[in-house]
């Protein structure tokens, strides 16, 4: 698209953002198991205001382009190219360097990513029960309440699920598998992306209609 020298700042550019975008997609799932946990396991149901939420937003963001900028220019290993074959990108690997940007970096945030809301989701399915039934001796208005809360964290779960396993799926099937023609594992990577990109709005149609 951009002739040299421009080419390569562009590219530097437009590898950020879509570095950012995805790392702002990863950190949003601690983000959503963290709101769950408060309003449904410490029952503070309106400790999410407004203020507190953009707060919660702003330093997701702006952690995501820190960690977007760090791989790009202070450990990096690859630039991003768009492949038709799969409608994606892909990382095209700098000869001479290490991957230190994925393994210091990018792998072990993607699994903070994931294991976070699996230990979470997990507490908030073992103590489903026992706050349960304190809650119906309290008030059955708050247990209605907490049971549309926990809807959502059913939602959100599902969104976590799918996230590691899209994540997991790019990263190490290609690597694993034996069989020389791997067009059906990118395509199993397009689908489970264009999946985690709709899940949200689908579940949120199907749960939360008024």
């Amino acid at each position: 698209l951009f002739d040299e020298p421009l080419g390569s700042y562009a590219r530097l550019v437009l590898d950020t953002i879509q570095l950012y975008c995805w790392m702002n997609n990863s950190l949003s799932q601690i983000s959503l198991a963290l709101n769950r946990f408060v309003v449904t396991v410490l029952l503070r149901l309106n400790f999410f205001t407004p203020t507190r939420t953009v707060f919660v937003c702003i330093l997701q963001h702006l952690l995501a382009a820190a960690i977007s900028v760090v791989s790009q220019l202070v450990i990096p290993c690859c630039r991003l190219e768009f492949d038709y074959s799969i409608f994606s990108f892909r990382e095209l690997y700098i000869a001479g360097l290490e991957n230190d940007s994925w393994v210091l970096l990018k792998r072990p945030v993607q699994i903070a990513c994931s294991v976070t809301p699996l230990v979470i989701y997990a507490s908030i399915l073992l103590t489903t029960r026992s706050i349960g039934r304190r809650l119906k001796l309290r008030s059955s208005e708050l247990s209605k309440r907490r049971k549309q809360e926990l809807r959502f964290a059913a939602q959100f779960a599902s969104l976590a699920a799918i996230y590691t396993l899209s994540w997991t799926v790019f990263s190490y099937l290609p690597v694993a598998t034996l069989i020389k023609n791997q067009d059906w594992i990118r395509g199993m990577s397009v689908i489970l992306g264009i999946v985690n990109a709709s899940t949200n709005a689908v579940l949120f149609l199907l749960n939360d209609v008024r």
